[in-house]
């Protein structure tokens, strides 16, 4: 079964070039360790300054391998604390509904 994750945040004011610098470089430091490559998406409504990255994987087995690599992994803290978030981040996991 296909899934998505979504993790929102709010980027700090004033920040956002900066917050793009930094999710540059985590994204491509999860790139260079082969997982999943977010798309990121920025609100055009709803709350200031709201980020969606879109994670997707082809088997929720695929997400759980892949947490615990990131939970063991020293760097990966440090870089994704670059990004300038205000307050905390919101992670909801989606499957693909099957059409009736």
């Amino acid at each position: 079964m296909a899934v998505e994750l979504h993790v929102d945040g709010i980027v700090q004011r004033g920040r956002f070039s900066e917050f793009l610098e930094a999710a540059g470089r985590w994204t491509r430091f999860r790139k260079d360790r082969g997982w999943a490559e977010p798309r990121l998406l920025c609100g055009l409504s709803g709350p200031m300054n709201m980020v969606r990255f879109v994670f997707s994987y082809k088997a929720f087995t695929d997400y759980e391998r892949e947490e615990t690599l990131v939970s063991q992994d020293k760097d990966y803290a440090r870089i994704a604390m670059d990004m300038p978030f205000d307050g905390q981040l919101t992670f909801t996991i989606f499957r693909h509904a099957a059409p009736a």
